[in-house]
């Protein structure tokens, strides 16, 4: 493997690495204040800014081996952090009720 292929898949674990670090975020959060709206938004622009953050890194890098690299790399980027977005927007969604009963659980009220 040469070494565009193993900072490829390390770019696309990076960007992986935003959905569950935000989920976490968000889940902690929710129990601890029950306030949901505010910490889903922090935590959707969290995800963002890992993503952003690893593209970032991407164009620095992938700049010196070719523009067709680094183009497609910016697109798997962008795919990647909108599939990932939507799946913790959905995933939120689903398991807000269970984070609210967690926090009324813990703090009786």
């Amino acid at each position: 493997m040469s070494e565009a292929d193993l900072n490829v898949i390390f770019y696309t674990l990076f960007l992986l690495l935003g959905l569950p670090i935000s989920y976490k975020y968000a889940k902690f959060t929710v129990s601890h204040t029950g306030m949901v709206l505010p910490h889903f938004f922090v935590s959707l622009m969290l995800n963002l800014c890992i993503g952003s953050v690893g593209i970032v890194g991407w164009i620095f890098f992938s700049v010196r081996i070719s523009r067709a690299f680094t183009i497609g790399g910016i697109y798997l980027g962008a795919w990647i952090i909108s599939i990932s977005l939507v799946a913790l927007f959905v995933l939120l969604l689903v398991k807000r009720k269970s984070m609210i009963q967690r926090f009324h659980y813990q703090y009786g009220r």
